[in-house]
């Protein structure tokens, strides 16, 4: 994909991924591709399921590694927005917070803040992780991202994360000017939040500058 001067991107260079399984030859993910996509712009990945979007996005946030190649960025990405597993399970929501703060080297007070007006903690943070609710464990999630300014947020499956928070997470995104890649295998949704896609079939990725023709060569698979 083709981006205008100036534009952040990320690039895949002739990166490959698959996954070992017992006693059956590797399922192979990606074959070795070699693409840039733009982080400054709302990005869908569509997909059918199974067909490789999470670890696409975990490729691009750096939790995954390709088998081959390497990947490039120009820009800061956030970590994957609805994967379960950006917070330690075993450790509680505040202790997960604090370990954030210092990471990023924010203060833990304003971080717990910001997080709390995207989705309410008080109920929660002395819960071990592992122990909330999906939904709930989706939220924190969000909120988490959305507390730092990155240039490009990632979101997996964002038909399953609750409306208000996709919400909130693109509102963040725009006030911020940032970018989001997003994955769904719903049309619909990608037209409706996205300007430019990846269509992901037989393991290539197939990147397409307009939405509406991702869309068509999407639905003809």
């Amino acid at each position: 994909m083709h981006a205008a001067s100036g534009s952040r991107l990320i690039g895949l260079l002739t990166v490959a991924k698959s996954f070992a399984e017992k006693g059956r030859a590797p399922n192979v993910v990606f074959r070795p591709t070699t693409i840039s996509l733009p982080t400054d712009r709302r990005l869908a990945v569509l997909g059918a399921k199974s067909e490789g979007k999470t670890v696409l996005l975990q490729l691009l946030s750096g939790t995954e590694k390709p088998d081959t190649g390497r990947v490039v960025a120009s820009a800061s990405l956030s970590p994957v927005v609805n994967s379960d597993r950006i917070f330690h399970r075993e450790l509680s929501v505040l202790e997960n917070i604090r370990f954030y703060a210092r990471r990023f080297a924010v203060d833990e007070v304003g971080l717990l803040q910001a997080m709390d007006r995207i989705s309410p903690l008080a109920a929660i943070l002395d819960h071990r992780a592992g122990s909330l609710l999906m939904r709930e464990r989706r939220g924190i999630e969000a909120a988490l991202a959305v507390a730092f300014a990155f240039d490009c947020y990632l979101i997996d499956d964002i038909d399953i994360l609750p409306p208000e928070l996709a919400e909130r997470t693109l509102a963040a995104a725009r006030r911020r000017g940032a970018g989001v890649i997003f994955a769904t295998d719903r049309a619909r949704l990608a037209r409706q939040f996205a300007d430019c896609a990846v269509v992901i079939r037989d393991q290539t990725l197939h990147p397409f500058a307009r939405i509406e023709e991702a869309i068509r060569f999407y639905e003809q698979g």
